[in-house]
């Protein structure tokens, strides 16, 4: 495992993804056991909520006629709506920044690549583990959730919490992403988080503001988060071309990073 690029990406990581996995899985269950404290006062949270102002409801994606009385309108608003896919993207951007630039950076990725392992290779399974891991840890959230969920009687539909959950990692890895292509292109860390956090900011604001500020509905379909929130999977179910949309992006810019990445010269 360790002589490929994908395991020993993984197997250097194994400390921060347990880290990962634990906080994930004990933070999941404290928020699931309140929901029963929101369900008991349902009317009250409700009422709160609908007071805020237009531009607050529409920063937190609260969907018409959402009840916080409910497993799955807990977690939209909760979890899904912001939290979860910004946990994941913090770790895939973090990924996808050190995995080439980092390399590079500590003067290690010209030695790791004078042998005859590609540029290209060498990027493709750095995303391969990126996508794996960030995968792996959507996949223990999904069953801390279910857990939560039979615990405190929720009420979830397990495949639309795998539809969520989904979309999630997706919208995660397309920053991610970036992060790598970005990181490929330039060979600095810096920049492939600085780009990456100012991208994913932008496409929250684009998408959430786009319904209380008219011009920015002209770019709402442009923003990833539309993708990943419009159809409000956790309610609604998966919503196939949006997915699509996602993962077509997800491996459409490590490509462009690897293109990148063969045309420069590589710091020593």
């Amino acid at each position: 495992m360790l002589r490929s690029v994908f395991g020993a990406a993984i197997w250097s990581r194994r400390r921060a993804l347990a880290w990962w996995v634990g906080g994930s899985f004990v933070y999941l269950l404290f928020l699931g056991s309140a929901f029963p404290t929101f369900s008991d006062n349902a009317a009250r949270f409700q009422e709160v909520f609908e007071s805020y102002p237009e531009a607050l409801r529409a920063m937190f994606n609260m969907v018409e006629g959402i009840s916080l009385g409910t497993g799955p309108g807990f977690l939209h608003m909760e979890l899904f709506s912001l939290v979860l896919p910004l946990l994941l993207m913090i770790f895939a951007v973090g990924f996808g920044a050190r995995a080439v630039a980092g390399e590079e950076e500590e003067g290690t990725l010209d030695l790791m690549l004078a042998g005859p392992l590609s540029r290209r290779r060498w990027l493709g399974e750095q995303f391969a583990a990126m996508a794996t891991l960030t995968s792996l840890i959507g996949l223990v959230n999904y069953l801390a959730i279910l857990v939560a969920g039979a615990a405190f009687g929720m009420g979830l539909d397990p495949g639309y919490l795998a539809a969520a959950t989904l979309g999630a990692v997706l919208i995660a890895l397309v920053f991610g992403s970036l992060a790598l292509g970005v990181g490929a292109a330039t060979g600095r860390r810096g920049m492939a988080i600085a780009a990456a956090s100012a991208a994913a900011l932008a496409a929250y604001l684009v998408f959430s503001l786009a319904d209380i500020v008219t011009w920015l509905g002209t770019f709402q379909k442009a923003s990833p988060w539309y993708y990943y929130a419009a159809a409000a999977p956790l309610l609604n179910g998966i919503e196939w071309a949006h997915a699509g949309v996602l993962a077509a992006v997800v491996v459409a810019l490590p490509v462009l990073g690897g293109m990148a990445l063969e045309r420069r010269d590589l710091a020593v």
